[in-house]
């Protein structure tokens, strides 16, 4: 099969019968998942819990400058813009969430403006509490 696809004409579609991670996703989105398999639940809650972090990273020298969460934010930064595809890339962290990764990026930069626009003492986080999620405190009210 790989001669195949090596040998083949020019304007061949090359990734063909290769497989799409996000093509599961698409279908559960569209048709809803059969089932819940297990796991399910705890990897969406890992997930959350990294777009968390990285948005606590993302905020961090807005509301306390220092070179270490200058550092964090500006890692931060490069995740969200990232445009790649592995198991914890922004897009795969959103998708699987729900959420729109370009969305959240336009949300965020603008976010960001505002917040940069306002001196220190008037500025809001995203999120309150780095790692704790807003989920656990929900189930114990």
């Amino acid at each position: 099969m790989s001669s195949v696809v090596r040998d083949a004409p020019p304007g061949f579609p090359r990734g063909l019968f290769s497989p799409d991670p996000l093509s599961r996703f698409q279908y559960e989105s569209a048709h809803g998942a059969k089932e819940n398999p297990p796991g399910q639940q705890a990897l969406k809650s890992l997930m959350l819990a990294v777009l968390e972090n990285g948005l606590a990273c993302f905020q961090s020298y807005l509301f306390q400058p220092s070179a270490t969460n200058e550092a964090l934010s500006q890692e931060a930064e490069g995740w969200i813009a990232s445009e790649e595809d592995e198991v914890f890339s922004f897009n795969n962290v959103c998708e699987t969430l729900g959420l729109d990764p370009e969305k959240m990026r336009k949300g965020l930069r603008q976010w960001k403006a505002k917040q940069m626009r306002l001196p220190l003492r008037e500025r809001r986080p995203l999120v309150t509490n780095k790692g704790k999620s807003q989920i656990k405190r929900r189930k114990a009210a």
